[in-house]
Order: structure tokens, then sequence, then C-alpha cells
């Protein structure tokens, strides 16, 4: 079995898909974030997002918040995509999706809203939970995402063969104004 077909097998369950809210959400603890200063964190779930916000609690430092969801494969529960929205390093408003391993990078990402022209989001990393695909977050694609029903996200498998996600959008008009905290 070639590496490229060991990495493809995880995603011959990608059908159907299971969205995964509050339930599915993570929060890691408030000490494990690098500094020794306290951390408060907030997560609040709104239909399919789930926001969460850190506030040191130390004179100077901001609160920084994302936005993210989980669409899990009903049958392994194994999370074929996550999709995240807040701050880089650099304070710019960035999304972020990551897909499984295995594949095409070249291709990127691809995100139509509504039947709308797709946007490309190019891999940037892969490590042992999946490729991470990273774009800017304009105020358009915020507006877009808030009036749309659903959006398909796609991605090529190393084997060559289109993966085509269905993501349901309930709850992201909530969550985006969310993040200004």
């Amino acid at each position: 079995m070639s590496l490229a077909t060991k990495l493809a097998a995880p995603l011959a369950l990608l059908t159907p898909f299971m969205i995964v809210g509050g339930a599915g959400a993570q929060t890691a603890p408030a000490g494990q974030a690098g500094s020794t200063a306290p951390v408060r964190t907030e997560t609040v779930v709104y239909d399919n997002w789930v926001v969460t916000c850190r506030d040191r609690l130390e004179k100077g430092s901001k609160k920084t918040c994302s936005a993210s969801m989980q669409i899990k494969d009903s049958k392994s529960n194994n999370i074929v995509l996550v999709w995240q929205v807040g701050r880089n390093p650099a304070g710019e408003p960035t999304h972020v999706i990551r897909t499984p391993l295995g594949v095409r990078l070249k291709d990127g990402v691809q995100v139509a809203l509504g039947g709308g022209k797709p946007r490309k989001l190019d891999y940037a990393s892969c490590s042992q939970q999946g490729c991470e695909a990273i774009a800017p977050f304009e105020d358009g694609l915020s507006k877009e995402l808030a009036g749309a029903k659903e959006a398909v996200v796609s991605f090529t498998l190393a084997n060559g063969q289109a993966i085509n996600v269905t993501v349901p959008l309930n709850g992201v008009d909530k969550a985006l104004p969310a993040l200004k905290g």
C-alpha cells in the first residue's frame, strides 16, 4: 500500500457528515497558554459555531476570540473538516480550514457560499491533525457568510478524487459579531 493510499484511507468514510456544536468543542485549560498569568476562558455556542474568548488577567493584555465549527464523519466520528475564524499573531482577521491528511496541497481548498464564486485558500502546513489552508478574512466574506445558509468546501485527495463538503452555516450570523469580544 502506498503512502498516499494510507493517508487517504481515513477519507473513505467521508459521508455522511455530522456537525458538531458545543458538545464537540474543546477548550484548553486556562493554564496552558504559555504564560504564567491566569487566563479567563469563555465559550458560547451559536448553533453550529463555537466562539471561544480568552482574556489574560494581566494589565495591558487583550481579549482574543475565535469562532470554529467541526464536521465529523457520522460513522467513524473522525473530524473531516474544521473551520476557524479569528486573528493571526499579527492581529489580522484570518480564517483557517483544516482538512484530513492525504490531500493534493497544490490545489488548496475552495469555499463557495450560496452557489457563488469559490474563494481559494492555500495550504500552509500539515501536522498529525491534518492540513491547514489559511487566508485573510475580509469584510466582504464576513457579510456573505452571515447571509448564506450553507457553504461548499472542496479539496482534492492525493489520488485526484474531488471532495465536496456541504457545511450548514447555522449560527455564523451570531458567532462573527461575538468575535469582537
